[in-house]
């Protein structure tokens, strides 16, 4: 009795897991171009599932997604970009204002400077049915923006 119901748990946390993949909505790829001194990290952004559907508008979320989340891995001249939220207790901080953050009218437009069609592609895609964005996003007034709204520390604090 106590195997058959250890046997259903599994099966139902499984199944519970496989769901919490299978609603991410992010399938976007990144990849350095510039790291600006004024504070700007440049990035090419596309979607692997909507490809030519790919829109100007969810490729800048996405972008400011990437920097909080996951952070830009390095090449083309560019070091390795840390997310800014790399901390659960900083990705915990942000959920209560994410939805309200990524909005049509949220905060998040405020730290993108630009989103041009990418004329060339990555290397690793070479099929000419993507939409390829350059996007440039404000690391440094994101990050000001966070540590206003108490959700991370200043990178100062504790000196």
């Amino acid at each position: 009795m106590r195997k058959n119901i250890l046997q259903v748990l599994i099966v139902v946390m499984s199944g519970l897991m496989l769901l919490s993949f299978a609603f991410n909505k992010r399938n976007y790829q990144t990849e350095c171009v510039t790291i600006e001194t004024d504070g700007y990290v440049t990035i090419k952004i596309w979607d692997t599932k909507k490809g030519a559907k790919y829109k100007s508008e969810q490729a800048r979320k996405d972008a400011i997604h990437a920097i909080l989340y996951s952070g830009i891995s390095g090449g083309n001249g560019c070091s390795t970009q840390p997310p800014i939220l790399n901390k659960s207790e900083e990705q915990g901080n942000f959920k209560p204002i994410q939805k309200s953050f990524f909005a049509k009218k949220g905060k998040w437009s405020m730290f993108t400077r630009s989103s041009a069609t990418e004329t060339s592609l990555p290397t690793n895609l070479g099929v000419n049915n993507w939409k390829v964005y350059q996007v440039s996003i404000s690391k440094n007034e994101l990050r000001k923006y966070l540590e206003e709204q108490k959700i991370i520390k200043s990178l100062t604090n504790g000196f």
